[in-house]
């Protein structure tokens, strides 16, 4: 009967190069804090001036947990 021989393989150094191969391809004017605040804009930007009938459909998606509740008013 053949008997199995335990595999592994470490992909730490691995992970470690293409990390550095993104942040080199993101280049150095990429700013992780400014695009945040420009998609917390944009969310913003997209549920606003909703008629009543709208508002009430995201009220309730945000009740359903459908959508994250970005104002933590509701």
């Amino acid at each position: 009967m053949a008997t199995l021989v335990p595999f592994t393989f470490d992909l730490t150094a691995h992970e470690g190069t293409r990390l550095a191969a993104v942040l080199d391809a993101l280049g150095p004017l990429w700013d992780p804090a400014e695009i945040y605040s420009g998609e917390a804009e944009a969310q913003r930007m997209l549920y606003a001036h909703l008629d009543p009938e709208q508002q009430a459909t995201y009220d309730a998606l945000i009740a359903a947990g459908a959508l994250p509740d970005t104002h933590g008013e509701r």
